[in-house]
């Protein structure tokens, strides 16, 4: 079994209900799947993973049902467990959805952002810039996902469940993203005219520059690790958004988007 970090999920016997047990049991092992403690294709049991958390194998078995149903895991036979690979292919159909459902969802949601939405993504902001430092990942990342919650979380509950899920499962992938060069600077950049466009109400804007946002992260993904791979499906919903909201332009560069949108004011 390919098992790196495995002290930070090992836990104790939860004397609470069952149902608890299992929430802690989905947790632990979701934390440490999308954190790479266990490493994509690595083969283990059901009593192996019982072991490491320290809980009893019912509750363990319940979480592993729900992760299989979320696509982190595979069962085979024998009640061995696989990691589900990080492959181009689900990066692409991963971002592709990300495109397709944020996008659209914001375009709805910003022209009704109110001022404390406005303050607080300029607060996730500001949290993101002081936690930059690869080994802040972890706190960088919580204000990120609020960052983009916050103008999606308008259009309902469903949304945003489905949502977080394609985030949290992005996480595999956005780590390696996050460890290119210069990956926090352009981010930092692209971020903020996000919310420059999110204060304009530009619900236009926001749709088009999520979208940008999203492809390049996982176009970067790309070309560090199968350059030859076509993400076709990232490409068509970039297009998607583009015909829909309007946009016929792209911009080379978000520091210079958020430029033009200032000087367009005077």
């Amino acid at each position: 079994m390919a098992l790196r970090g495995s002290g930070d999920i090992r836990g104790h016997e939860d004397s609470g209900a069952d149902g608890s047990r299992m929430s802690e049991a989905y947790d632990r092992i979701k934390k440490a799947i999308l954190e790479c403690d266990l490493m994509p294709g690595s083969r283990l049991s059901q009593v192996k993973i019982a072991d490491i958390l320290g809980l009893s194998r019912t509750p363990v078995r319940e979480a592993l049902r729900l992760l299989e149903k979320e696509g982190l895991i595979t069962s085979e036979r024998g009640r061995q467990i696989v990691i589900s690979q990080t492959t181009m292919e689900d990066l692409d159909e991963l971002y592709a959805l990300r495109i397709k459902l944020d996008c659209a969802t914001a375009h709805f949601c910003v022209p009704n952002l109110t001022s404390e939405d406005i303050a607080e993504m300029r607060e996730c902001l500001e949290q993101m810039n002081r936690h930059s430092a690869k080994e802040d990942f972890a706190i960088f990342d919580v204000a990120h996902r609020t960052f983009h919650m916050i103008a999606i979380r308008g259009a309902g509950q469903r949304h945003v469940d489905f949502s977080a899920q394609l985030n949290e499962h992005a996480e595999r992938y956005r780590r390696i993203y996050m460890g290119q060069e210069n990956s926090y600077t352009q981010s930092r950049v692209e971020h903020e005219a996000i919310l420059e466009a999110c204060v304009e109400r530009d619900a236009n804007g926001v749709a088009c520059l999520l979208a940008e946002h999203f492809a390049r992260i996982a176009l970067t993904i790309v070309a560090c690790i199968e350059p030859q791979f076509e993400p076709r499906l990232v490409r068509s919903a970039v297009k998607f958004v583009f015909v829909t909201h309007g946009e016929t332009r792209r911009s080379t560069s978000r520091k210079a988007d958020l430029e033009t949108r200032k000087a367009s004011k005077w």
